[in-house]
């Protein structure tokens, strides 16, 4: 319907001879304003030597009839809006929903999620992870080839620090019996010994260095730390059902630097800095280190080293990294000096985000008091069993905890996914586990109302013959809401933004709980019967692909 309006409109600019420019459809936010609406005029006016209001009123003047416009109306200060026929909207919604193909099979690569060996999976990570795979399942619905890949935290200095305070203070028997929180003890302890003793800082650094020169006991701590933390993130992920297809850790890029090293000393992007280290120097951006005067290596190396291989392996169009706000610098360093070294032509993007936290408490792996994602899983499938309980929801025992964690996962997945990613979020439990209002289980509820419909509706199909039209207005409304849905799915493309589909899904949520309690359906009369069970089940397909899209499950039933 949109290609149709942009033609009618490049019709009426051709009679008045003014070039093609890109003509913007937009859906009003209030029906009195159309189905449809074009401010072609605000750029036309400048050609035509008139007001905005007046050019509006000109290009209407010269817009071909068609039978699928019922009328064009023209309003201050100059918008052009358009009004379907019902029979137009209906034609529209007898097409069936399919995925998008935009973009054509072009290959992007994303990183992340990116939890800390040797660290629990703190809340604080589930940002990334839920974000990053949405953004995923978004771009996949639209046509791409996604590689998704997690550049897990498995090297650095902190483990040059747990090695030591491991060799320091640890015993084997001890981390096996409970792995990761035994681990960030010994972290946890490294700090507080090293607050009275500063030269502890040194030792772990020694450390860190002789890990990266393949000191072969350090090597073996390393590898044994590894492997107790992916058994535990695989666990969380599965929980979450997120996957990655590949999950390549810094330490994968280890003998890769080297080449990294060689091609900006060449190109003299690299240069020797302060104590014999390695830098770059920009511009318009402070100084960023490549390699540490002790010689060992930074995120900045690495991360140039992933963008090497990324691009070597899979020759993606798109690099996308989802990463909080707090690295925006090193990313902007980053893809400054991707560019300089040629390391690849696909385009980088840094998705940020913005920080999530409790109220009256804080996140600090450090200070050990971090937020573990399992507690906060625990708790919410917790309150989601109390809140079925409360609502006289009961199954089987199995199946109640089935729909528990279903529900539980998805409230606090959609608890991150429903506000713009730029802003920051304060964790509210009252408002995360409720049937009421914005949020997860309310969506899920309202599609499994919908699907209680058409299974009591049984084989309606071959039953009543449809009644088209005139249509009722909510009957109107909410197949013009179903019609945007692909439109709200370019846009979170276009923004890489999930909240973007999430608010979409509410809205078509809400309007769909009005038709339902408003106009009988089951009960209606012959015609009308078969057009409402089938608004009911294109608003079930897309509030499904819609949470699916945003990685949360549904239901059968509740």
């Amino acid at each position: 319907m949109k290609n149709l309006l942009q033609h009618l409109i490049q019709e009426g600019l051709s009679a008045l001879s003014l070039p093609l420019d890109a003509i913007d459809i937009s859906i009003p936010h209030d029906k009195k304003f159309g189905d449809f609406s074009s401010n072609i005029a605000f750029t036309a006016a400048k050609q035509l030597h008139l007001s905005p209001l007046d050019a509006a009123k000109k290009i209407t003047d010269h817009l071909p009839i068609h039978p699928d416009i019922d009328h064009v109306d023209v309003v201050p200060p100059g918008f052009i809006n358009f009004f379907l026929t019902d029979r137009a909207v209906r034609k529209s919604f007898d097409a069936p929903v399919s995925a998008l193909t935009i973009g054509n099979g072009k290959t992007v690569v994303t990183d992340s999620s990116n939890p800390n060996v040797a660290k629990p999976f703190g809340i604080h990570h589930l940002l990334s992870t839920v974000i990053g795979d949405s953004i995923n399942r978004i771009l996949s619905y639209a046509g791409y080839h996604v590689v998704k890949d997690n550049f897990v935290g498995d090297i650095g200095t902190q483990f040059g620090k747990l090695i030591y305070a491991y060799t320091t203070w640890g015993t084997k028997e001890v981390v096996e019996q409970n792995p990761i929180p035994e681990l960030l003890k010994l972290y946890v302890r490294f700090h507080d010994e090293a607050e009275k003793d500063p030269t502890l800082e040194d030792r772990g650094r020694e450390e860190f260095k002789k890990l990266e020169q393949g000191d072969p006991i350090n090597k073996q701590l390393w590898k044994w730390f590894v492997d107790l933390s992916m058994k535990e993130f695989e666990r969380t992920y599965q929980r979450l059902h997120i996957s990655f297809d590949v999950i390549h850790g810094e330490s994968f890029y280890e003998d890769k630097m080297a080449d990294i090293i060689t091609r900006g000393k060449e190109k003299n992007i690299f240069v020797q800095g302060e104590g014999g280290a390695l830098v770059a120097h920009f511009e318009d951006l402070p100084t960023c280190v490549i390699v540490k005067s002790d010689g060992s290596s930074t995120y900045h190396l690495r991360d140039l080293a992933r963008i090497a291989y990324w691009d070597k392996t899979y020759h993606p169009s798109f690099m996308i990294d989802v990463v909080d706000v707090a690295q925006e610098l090193h990313f902007k360093q980053l893809f400054a000096l991707a560019e300089k070294l040629e390391l690849t032509t696909a385009t980088n993007i840094h998705v940020s985000f913005g920080r999530m936290s409790f109220k009256d408490r804080k996140m600090s792996t450090r200070k050990g008091n971090i937020i573990y994602l399992e507690e906060v899983l625990d708790e919410a499938v917790k309150r989601t069993r109390a809140l079925l309980q409360e609502k006289g929801i009961q199954f089987p025992e199995e199946e109640q905890q089935q729909l528990a964690d279903i529900i539980a996962v998805g409230a606090i997945k959609y608890a991150v996914l429903c506000q713009n990613r730029n802003t920051n979020i304060v964790f509210d439990w009252d408002k995360i586990i409720t049937l009421d209002g914005n949020s997860g289980p309310y969506l899920q509820y309202t599609y499994t109302r919908g699907k209680s419909i058409l299974t009591k509706a049984g084989d309606w199909k071959k039953g009543d013959k449809e009644d088209y039209i005139p249509l009722e207005g909510l009957e109107r409304d909410l197949m013009l809401k179903c019609l945007q849905f692909h439109d709200v799915v370019l846009q979170s493309v276009e923004e890489l933004k999930p909240n973007i589909v999430a608010n979409y899904i509410y809205e078509l949520a809400q309007l769909f709980n009005s038709f339902y309690n408003t106009l009988p359906v089951l009960s209606a009369e012959e015609g009308k019967r078969a057009l409402r069970l089938k608004i009911v089940e294109r608003s079930c397909t897309i509030l499904k692909i819609g949470l699916e899209i945003l990685g949360i499950q549904v239901p059968d039933r509740m």
